[in-house]
């Protein structure tokens, strides 16, 4: 039984600390966009590099909207508040929608907005994550804001 009970407390911790983990994701990434833009905007006229599933940014945004969309479907589960996982699926196509604009821009001024959406992005991921966790968030009202359901675009 001891054996069971440590179980059962290691999948709990585990599992409340998806939205930190996510707001630490989320934070490293901010770092990594803050020194991209830095370099972006003190060479506006280079071509901007080319952006492969091996890039650290894009990775990391790939991996933020899955979290993301996972922390969307958590707070389903959990019947939590509808308007946390229309904000947490909402920031799963923004990570990917945001990727896609870093891969398309030509010179690295282009890129310059797309870093500013970003900054924007990641700091409410890294604020709002951790709401994630609580164990005593309010349920659904049962007022569905309209976000709509199944796989990203």
């Amino acid at each position: 039984m001891p054996l069971l009970s440590a179980l059962l407390i290691a999948l709990t911790s585990l599992q409340s600390t998806q939205g930190a983990e996510f707001a630490t994701l989320a934070t490293d990434l901010q770092t990594e966009v803050q020194a991209r833009m830095a370099d972006a905007q003190a060479h506006p006229a280079q071509s901007a590099p080319q952006l492969t599933s091996e890039d650290t940014l894009y990775s990391g945004l790939t991996e933020l909207s899955a979290r993301a969309m996972h922390l969307s479907l958590l707070m389903e589960r959990r019947s939590g508040p509808e308007d946390l996982r229309c904000i947490y699926r909402g920031m799963a196509q923004d990570a990917l929608d945001q990727r896609q604009a870093l891969s398309n821009a030509e010179i690295r001024s282009d890129r310059i907005q797309v870093y500013t959406n970003l900054a924007y992005l990641l700091d409410h991921a890294a604020e709002i994550g951790p709401v994630a966790d609580q164990d005593d968030i309010a349920p659904f009202t049962g007022v569905d804001p309209g976000c709509p359901r199944g796989p990203l675009r």
